[in-house]
């Protein structure tokens, strides 16, 4: 329902034809049909259907709709997906395999489907491990060049293994899986920045490069954060549990992460401010504790 300032309903047809758009994207699951393309569609018209309808639908674009910036980030979600050759063949097979004769009646769901969604943020990861990782590699391998008491060769060989790692974590559960699309996110939004650079803007690009580079290396660092703090809750959840019925208390457990100690702390001096994110934090926990809900069905937004 799209509002006037004075919060009243708006009964244009341009509100409606808003608001009937966001309704639509908000309910479907197919993410051909959340952008309006058809399965068969190419890479050119997948982009034109996610331009005109995140047009439409922009939170800054009149007429105002409390629902807009759900529908524009999902319409996000949908096209990363699916302009991506890799991922989008990802999710056209796990989407046929879900409609098989001899799988469940139930409609195909990739936004709620534990299988399909692993599968293509494994296929975004993968993706960029065999192309922008290179990037991250060779300024790893330079600071190994200039540092070698810091960066270490075990520091590089285990940033890779970290990754690695990570498409590990993404095949183990749709909570990981979010965790890992989330960080991966924050890359995509700082090439984003770099692509939209002038070419003779030297001096931008190469900041925002080194940021990149940055980020990037976040991302393991933050993974194991997030893995360790779980775990560390998990410790103090048991232990009160145990407590309270006055049975010994549990041996704090350290298998969690994907980096050890050293490493960790190494990343952190390299990223900095960069590791820190309490957008991408607030969104990770909020999700986890949605989808351990009864009955919840993920739907990023």
């Amino acid at each position: 329902m799209s509002l006037l300032p004075d919060g009243s309903e708006d009964s244009t047809p341009r509100a409606r034809t808003k608001s009937a758009l966001i309704e639509g994207i908000l309910q479907e699951e197919d993410l051909y049909k959340v952008l309006g393309a058809g399965r068969d569609c190419s890479a050119v018209e997948l982009r034109r259907c996610y331009l005109e309808r995140s047009k439409i639908c922009h939170p800054d674009k009149p007429p105002f709709n409390p629902q807009s910036t759900s529908a524009f980030q999902r319409l996000g979600f949908a096209f990363e997906i699916l302009k991506s050759p890799s991922s989008r063949r990802a999710y056209d097979r796990a989407s046929k395999e879900s409609t098989s004769p001899h799988q469940s009646t139930e409609p195909a769901n990739f936004l709620g489907g534990e299988q399909t969604f692993c599968g293509a943020v494994e296929a975004i990861l993968d993706e960029f491990m065999t192309g922008d990782f290179a990037m991250v590699r060779r300024g790893l391998e330079s600071l190994h060049r200039q540092y070698p008491n810091l960066v270490s060769e075990e520091v590089v060989v285990s940033v890779e293994r970290g990754f690695l790692k990570m498409r590990e974590l993404i095949l183990t559960t749709k909570t990981y899986g979010l965790l890992i699309y989330i960080e991966l996110g924050r890359i995509h939004r700082v090439q984003k920045r770099l692509m939209d650079l002038g070419y003779l803007d030297v001096v931008g690009r190469m900041r925002l490069t080194v940021h990149l580079v940055r980020v990037t290396l976040a991302v393991p660092m933050r993974v194991d954060r997030a893995l360790k703090q779980k775990e560390e809750r998990e410790w103090r959840a048991k232990a009160a549990g145990l407590q309270a019925t006055s049975l010994p208390q549990p041996e704090a457990s350290r298998r969690a992460g994907i980096l050890n100690d050293r490493v960790s702390k190494v990343l952190e001096f390299i990223v900095g401010e960069a590791g820190n994110d309490a957008e991408a934090d607030e969104a990770w926990t909020s999700k986890v504790r949605w989808m351990q809900a009864p009955n919840a069905t993920y739907c990023p937004r």
